[in-house]
């Protein structure tokens, strides 16, 4: 009873230079219970970032990682610290650990206690973040969650441009330019957002060709990606050296041999790509075991 009467004077209007001090004295009378305790912390932290004290909150984040870890299964104390760690990148401006962390926390959460505005707000930012991280390449989780549906309702042309970059679609993206280049981040980033989008769309270029037929001419890569021919080799050796695809660039015959390419979320419309090319390959198996069967008298006669 006690505990839970705390709470309400919490979230009753305890002036906002009043709450730290209040959590800090009863951080200590939970010390015993970490899950209380982690809670505690994590909304401790969260005040300090929108009192712009972001000096400690990196200690702090790291010191409620460890205890997190200890906790085992993943609970709802899991999405209070995704959500302060989530913020706190945010105001850092790091886009890529934003993006991870956001998911990690509404994967600890139930998105329907969450307001519709809330949604929107959580769904733009993430989807801001997935396409301005330098090291976010994968796109599936984020098309397929739940959350989008609100960010569709809002602001679809976002939602639009996210399918693009799954895709790597470079016509598309030139499409939405009117819209993207109206939000400030994106507009300044136009350089990058474009060289990520041309990254994107190699990957899909090499995972929708068999692995047997991905020598591909620096022609078909410039013509897939929208570059001009000359640019093609720097846009593969960014991409070998992002770990997103492996292969060697063979410059006298102007191919690009590529073995291997960063496995991601797929969306509906890659695994039919991907459940044909299966059929196809079962279909050459089919064929090579009816060839060898064929000769099996031949060769047992010799």
């Amino acid at each position: 009873k006690q505990w839970y009467q705390r709470r309400v004077a919490i979230t009753a209007g305890i002036a906002v230079e009043q709450r730290i001090p209040f959590l800090n004295t009863l951080e200590t009378k939970v010390s015993n219970q970490n899950e209380a305790k982690i809670k505690i912390m994590a909304k401790v932290g969260m005040l300090r970032i929108d009192r712009g004290e972001l000096g400690e909150i990196e200690d702090l984040i790291k010191n409620l990682e460890q205890m997190v870890d200890k906790l085992g299964e993943v609970t709802p104390v899991h999405g209070s610290f995704y959500e302060l760690s989530a913020k706190f990148y945010k105001a850092k401006g790091d886009y890529n650990n934003f993006y991870r962390d956001s998911l990690r926390y509404l994967g600890c959460i139930d998105i329907n206690n969450l307001t519709s505005k809330q949604q929107q707000e959580h769904a733009f930012h993430i989807g801001l973040s997935a396409l301005l991280g330098d090291k976010v390449y994968n796109f599936g989780e984020l098309l397929a969650h739940p959350l989008l549906e609100a960010l569709q309702m809002a602001c679809p042309w976002i939602v639009e441009l996210l399918r693009a970059f799954n895709r790597g679609d470079m016509n598309k993206l030139e499409q939405l330019q009117p819209q993207w280049k109206q939000q400030p981040d994106l507009a300044r980033n136009e350089v990058a957002l474009k060289q990520k989008c041309a990254l994107l769309g190699l990957m899909e270029l090499t995972f929708n060709r068999a692995s047997s037929n991905r020598s591909i001419p620096f022609a078909q890569v410039a013509e897939a990606v929208k570059l001009p021919v000359g640019e093609v080799e720097l846009l593969v050796m960014k991409a070998i050296s992002l770990n997103l695809v492996k292969g060697s660039i063979d410059e006298v015959d102007k191919v690009v041999n590529l073995t291997w390419v960063q496995p991601r979320v797929l969306d509906l419309q890659q695994i039919a790509k991907m459940n044909e090319r299966i059929q196809d390959w079962a279909a050459v198996v089919e064929e090579t075991v009816k060839d060898v069967e064929s000769q099996i008298p031949e060769l047992l006669c010799n």
